[in-house]
């Protein structure tokens, strides 16, 4: 036989309790609380496996938001110590399969659509199937067209408790029943049943235990999580795109080239052959540009070239023409003879300008 539960409460607000954060906490959302003047926040809960309202013939649209509904029941709420609600909670057995759960839950809250009630839904499971359960969090006024008009008077008394615990009672053996399974439910206490059974003892929420289960789940997250190392992550380009592999090898290849490119000839002012000046333009001439240097030269700015520019003073146009002969010795073309030709005079330093 499969474990039965069923608990039946009432949201007074003379226990200082607030329906919408009740409905927020069940639903596990953010809604706006009108009365406090702050948020009722319970986002982000893991353990809500479904939610949702069921609204009953004749109501209006608007009540099918949650932060709308309950803030109106609020609000129509007068007293200090008004009932704001009623709850009815209950374990869903084990054997069940999940795929019935919201199913059930949906069967069980239009029985009371049917005697005028609004119904929230939120189905709670820990995600371990150790205890899911159902809240069904039911408003106690007619519902019109206007809102919300007098007070449902059968959800008073034992009997609506009573008349709750069979009626899942029935709802529940039926779903067990359309799933293969020959496991039941019984309403009844043990003493009705004439059992000799000491009855469990429902314990409640167990801070410690509820500790421990984070802790264990978040271990498990940890553990489960992706680990990869630094080497392995992909190199951004500065767009932020990763570079594919074979880009980044080429581009490891062409650096390694160059530095163990040998050293490029120096040319003394008076030294060295013709061909040898020749070679050493030739290579410079031929020497092969990246694709990235050849986007750096096409996007350099204009003044990145300034010194290609002619930038001679007139005072120093007499130095450079005295000079302008240090490379005669590549000029390949048919030498003048020297003689008879003026050497330029060096002018001699102002010795004594100080």
């Amino acid at each position: 036989m499969a474990i039965y539960h069923l608990n039946v409460k009432n949201i007074s607000r003379s226990e200082g309790r607030s329906i919408v954060a009740a409905a927020a906490y069940r639903a596990g959302e953010v809604l706006p609380n009108e009365a406090e003047e702050r948020l009722s926040d319970f986002g982000g809960r893991r353990d809500v496996v479904a939610s949702e309202i069921r609204l009953p013939a004749g109501a209006p649209e608007w009540m099918g938001n949650r932060a709308s509904l309950w803030n109106a029941l609020e609000a129509a709420e007068k007293r200090k110590d008004a009932r704001l609600a009623k709850e009815v909670e209950f374990a869903l057995p084990l054997e069940l399969p999940r795929s019935a759960w919201l199913a059930v839950a949906r069967i069980m809250a239009d029985a009371y659509t049917a005697q005028g009630f609004v119904v929230d839904i939120a189905i709670h499971d820990d995600g371990a199937r150790r205890n899911p359960h159902v809240h069904l969090l039911m408003t106690t006024r007619l519902v019109g067209p206007d809102g919300f008009g007098l007070k449902i008077r059968s959800a008073d008394g034992k009997q609506f408790v009573t008349e709750a615990r069979k009626l899942w009672e029935r709802i529940a053996n039926a779903a067990l029943g359309e799933a293969g399974l020959a496991v039941t439910i019984d309403s009844r206490s043990y003493a009705k049943r004439r059992l000799e059974h000491t009855p469990g003892r429902h314990r409640g929420p167990n801070p410690e235990e509820r500790r421990a289960n984070r802790i264990h789940a978040q271990r498990e997250r940890e553990q489960m999580a992706p680990r990869e190392p630094d080497e392995d992550l992909p190199v951004p380009d500065p767009d932020g795109s990763p570079i594919h592999p074979q880009e980044l090898a080429a581009a490891e290849d062409r650096m390694l080239d160059d530095l163990h490119r040998p050293a490029l000839a120096e040319v003394g002012h008076n030294q060295g052959s013709l061909e040898a000046a020749q070679a050493v333009v030739d290579r410079q001439n031929a020497r092969e540009m990246s694709e990235d240097d050849a986007a750096a030269y096409r996007l350099a700015p204009e003044n990145h070239l300034d010194w290609l520019e002619d930038k001679t003073q007139p005072e120093d146009v007499p130095t450079l023409e005295r000079w302008e002969n240090h490379l005669d010795w590549l000029d390949t073309g048919p030498q003048e003879p020297s003689e008879g030709r003026e050497e330029p005079r060096t002018p001699e330093p102002d010795r004594e300008r100080r």
